[in-house]
């Protein structure tokens, strides 16, 4: 079964969500943040075809999806099927991707009308329950406005830090994408400035835009 769920009234409970998490853990850590501020969680499931079944059958004011699903489609294409299907439900992509483009390499644009939300960014629950809210406003056409782009970086860039961060070399990266190591060499130094990656006496720029990727993929570091 890909889903879970509950039979609850929404009456009195003006906001009604499903929960889109393979990792079961993380999942009900969501829900229960939920529903400790009245909102009220319809389902919570966990692989893409549960979030069909369960969008499908409830009908929820707002979905929360994870980006990485595991294999198969992402929770951006989730989200991209939903707001095709349910044009009128709001729609949070949670991740730790700063730039859902370090996870999703192809991707060009973010489906409309969508919150983005990164989890290093969440302070408390109550930018979880903020950002439920302003999803369901956006996609019911009560605010235009939708949350500030993820696009950190240019397109080129973020395929550059990502060779960066898998250890290359310029020339490598040159003969990978048929450029100069001249050209290369001055587009990594426009990185790191766009990244706040400073380089200085005893400092290794390369392990500093590294550490920088690991970073804007949630990835934890001890110390």
């Amino acid at each position: 079964m890909g889903a879970e769920t509950e039979d609850t009234g929404t009456k009195d409970r003006p906001l009604s969500v499903v929960v889109v998490d393979d990792h079961r853990l993380t999942a009900m850590g969501i829900a229960d943040s939920l529903r400790a501020r009245d909102i009220t969680v319809l389902a919570v499931a966990h692989s893409v075809a549960g979030a069909v079944q369960s969008v499908n059958e409830h009908s929820p004011d707002v979905a929360v999806v994870d980006l990485d699903l595991g294999p198969g489609p992402s929770g951006l294409d989730l989200a991209a099927a939903f707001r095709a299907s349910h044009p009128r439900m709001g729609l949070v992509v949670l991740t730790a991707y700063e730039d859902p483009r370090l996870f999703i390499p192809e991707l060009q644009e973010l489906p409309r009308r969508i919150v983005y939300l990164v989890k290093q960014r969440i302070d408390s629950v109550e930018d979880l329950i903020n950002a439920v809210t302003e999803a369901k406003e956006c996609a019911q056409g009560a605010t235009t406005a939708q949350s500030s782009s993820p696009f950190v970086l240019t397109t080129a860039q973020a395929g550059l830090l990502r060779l960066v961060a898998q250890g290359l070399s310029n020339h490598a990266i040159a003969t990978t994408l048929s450029l100069t190591e001249d050209s290369v060499a001055k587009s990594v130094n426009r990185l790191a400035k766009r990244l706040g990656v400073v380089h200085s006496e005893g400092t290794n720029l390369r392990v500093g835009l590294t550490q920088r990727y690991y970073d804007m993929v949630g990835y934890q570091r001890e110390g």
